[in-house]
């Protein structure tokens, strides 16, 4: 298995996120505590999306423009949550 968040091969699961985006249980998990909370804070934030880990992209740091926040992504549980903000 691959963790979701650092992308470390071989480990062993610590914990199931896969519920976050509907997944089916055991096919999104993360290998630590630490890599729990902090999938979790991108989940909240709107930015799980752009998240570019080491084990992947390198240590490179792509800088966004300081005029553009950006789009926020949400999980579509986030979404089917509260429509009532996104109909006004």
């Amino acid at each position: 298995m691959i963790c979701s968040y650092c992308y470390k091969s071989q480990i062993m699961p610590k914990h199931d996120v896969g519920h976050w985006w509907n997944n089916e249980q055991d096919s999104v998990v993360v290998c630590s505590d630490e890599c729990y909370a902090e999938l979790e804070k991108l989940v909240k934030e709107g930015t799980w999306l752009y998240h570019k880990p080491e084990a992947i992209f390198g240590k490179k740091k792509h800088k966004p423009s300081p005029n553009f926040e950006g789009p926020q992504s949400l999980t579509d549980k986030q979404f089917t949550g509260d429509l009532g903000k996104f109909l006004k």
